[in-house]
């Protein structure tokens, strides 16, 4: 009878364990952010660098005037950093990871969905003052991830995630700061 209930018990733990096992989950490992040039520099710091089945790895990300001047920012979706993406190392073009933003739930310019997410168009413009910073903090879901390895952060969309201007300038500045981010894959087992 012992070991009836053993083999039942040992069972129904092996079946409860396999959809986890097939379930592969992530940890960030390290962010590396070159310096930038201009008035605009981005910090990144990891919140939760586990991306679990359950929970998101979490980045903040800071954007900040490090200039004596206001600084016009522009982008689409939300302000100041817009929908933020990681692309593999050495990838370009419109597809990348989505980064996934409380700030898209209050407004109606971003939808979100399984696959990706959908943007209006128009164009958001405030002014950042000088030597002031904002921090947004963006969901890193284990489950959109194509597997380990290095990322590059972006724009979602674009590759240039804002542009700027100072004072009374004409032409928009693209700002594209190199930012890595490196995923390891985490074994599910002790």
């Amino acid at each position: 009878m012992r070991r009836r209930h053993f083999l039942g018990l040992a069972t129904a733990t092996v079946a409860s364990l396999a959809g986890c096992m097939g379930s592969t989950e992530y940890t960030i490992t390290n962010v590396t952010v070159a310096d930038t040039t201009g008035p605009l520099s981005l910090d990144l710091t990891i919140a939760d660098a586990a991306a679990t089945i359950d929970s998101s790895a979490r980045l903040d990300v800071t954007l900040r005037n490090t200039g004596d001047k206001a600084v016009s920012v522009r982008n689409t979706g939300i302000w100041p950093l817009g929908l933020l993406g990681l692309a593999p190392s050495g990838e370009y073009g419109p597809m990348s990871l989505l980064l996934v933003s409380d700030q898209y739930a209050k407004t109606d310019r971003v939808e979100v969905s399984a696959t990706g997410a959908r943007i209006d168009d128009e164009l958001l413009v405030r002014s950042l003052d000088a030597d002031k910073s904002i921090t947004e903090q963006y969901d890193v879901q284990g489950d959109r991830l194509s597997g380990p390895g290095t990322y590059t952060l972006r724009g979602f969309f674009d590759e240039t995630p804002l542009t700027y201007r100072t004072g009374n300038a004409e032409d928009w500045i693209e700002f594209y700061p190199k930012v890595t981010i490196d995923i390891k894959k985490r074994s599910l087992l002790p």
